[in-house]
């Protein structure tokens, strides 16, 4: 049965129950980009419009993350040139690829937010209308709690990290300072350098909340971005799968070879081929949205994997080995969920052409028959995310990052030797 003529069943939605929706989808990371005063598209007519202070909290937010990266960047350099603080310069250095990759996420959200609202927009026009029949059909329930069981658990990891980040320096110089321990030393976070003199005085509250908002807004900036990508890609494999569906129930009605049962076949087979291409749309423009950010993520975090293994590798506190261990645990969960969503795409696309090759097409019009070869040949090339045109992301691009990463650890650990 053709997708359009399963939207015609029940012309009267059903009222008396809320239904998911793309919003219910997307919510959590509109709501972390809310949090740092950035709206990812443009709101449908009727919704609220955000006023001038919620844009200006982004600027100042934007801002000083970029000023608190250009410390980062500052105390490399300079504990390069005078051959000192190698430890504390390497792990500096990843904070900074990491706050690099958070303020790319958002400026590509920024640039293409048009192409968010469009791909929002095809998100809603092709999403199941709230009727009991064609929600079940869709499976939209399942794919939401799935969904919400990687976005909420990937969400809740990463605020657990920056919260412990954020609030360990503090608190560890706090509890000192009760007990009169001569050990009670006032530390930044993320780096111990600034263009005032903060140590003793009011400035180093003023300092420390300033570079804590700087955390909190990198790490928003890989949740949100890496929290909408599995939000589109969660409803593209629905949709992947709903036309599995309807191909594997497709009922040939050209069997007696009469002409108006294969123009039947026709007229239905063409909405299905019609909305596989606008699945291929949607991926087509997440790509785009988010291509740049990938790649430079899987760059990063490679840097920042061989950096933090480095510096687990060598003595520590426990509770510093415990910092390091939550960063490194975090940085190879992102890159391992972007890798199964994108496994996740490869195969819910590949599933359409092995649901063709099981139609019962034998049977049917030459015409017919021509039109499926079109539609697995269209199948038979890889949906996935796409790092730009450099690298396409599947589960064996987790083994690939992983080299990569050995390779940074053993030329860092060659330097230190």
């Amino acid at each position: 049965m053709g997708i359009k003529s399963i939207r015609k069943v029940d012309p009267v939605a059903d009222s008396k129950k809320v239904y998911p929706t793309v919003k219910d989808f997307l919510r959590l990371p509109v709501i972390y980009y809310n949090t740092v005063g950035l709206e990812p598209y443009d709101s449908s007519i009727g919704d609220k419009k955000r006023g001038i202070l919620f844009h200006l909290y982004f600027v100042y937010q934007i801002t000083n993350l970029l000023f608190w990266f250009s410390m980062e960047c500052l105390y490399v350099v300079v504990s390069f040139r005078n051959n000192e603080n190698f430890l504390n310069a390497t792990m500096v250095l990843g904070y900074a690829g990491f706050a690099v990759v958070g303020a790319m996420k958002f400026i590509s959200v920024m640039i293409r937010k048009s192409k968010m609202t469009i791909l929002v927009k095809q998100l809603e026009s092709n999403f199941p209308p709230p009727r009991a029949k064609e929600q079940e059909e869709y499976a939209v329930a399942y794919y939401l709690k799935r969904c919400h069981r990687f976005t909420k658990g990937f969400g809740l990891l990463y605020t657990s990290l920056v919260v412990i980040y954020n609030l360990f320096e503090i608190l560890q110089y706090t509890i000192r300072s009760l007990l009169n321990s001569p050990n009670a030393k006032q530390t930044l976070p993320f780096v111990d350098m600034a263009l005032w003199n903060y140590k003793d005085s009011w400035l180093f509250y003023v300092t420390y909340l300033s570079q804590t908002l700087a955390g909190y807004m990198a790490t928003c900036g890989h949740i949100s971005a890496d929290l909408m990508i599995f939000s589109v890609a969660m409803q593209v494999i629905m949709h992947f799968d709903r036309l599995t569906l309807a191909l594997k129930n497709f009922q040939v009605k050209n069997r007696s070879g009469s002409e108006t049962g294969a123009e039947e076949d026709l007229k239905e087979l063409k909405p299905l081929i019609a909305y596989h291409n606008q699945i291929f749309g949607l991926t087509e423009v997440m790509n785009e949205v988010f291509g740049i950010p990938l790649l430079v993520n899987f760059a990063s975090s490679s840097m920042l994997v061989c950096f933090v293994g480095f510096q687990m590798t060598l003595g520590m506190s426990p509770d510093r080995f415990v910092k390091l261990l939550l960063i490194l645990v975090s940085a190879l969960i992102e890159i391992y969920l972007l890798c199964l969503f994108s496994q996740m795409l490869i195969d819910a696309s590949a599933r359409v052409s092995y649901a063709v090759y099981d139609m019962n097409w034998m049977q049917a019009d030459s015409r017919f028959r021509k039109m499926l070869i079109f539609l697995i040949l269209r199948s038979q090339k890889p949906v996935c995310l796409k790092a730009t045109v450099f690298l396409d992301v599947s589960i064996t691009t987790m083994s690939s990052f992983l080299q990569m990463s050995y390779k940074f650890f053993c030329a860092i650990r060659t330097m230190y030797q």
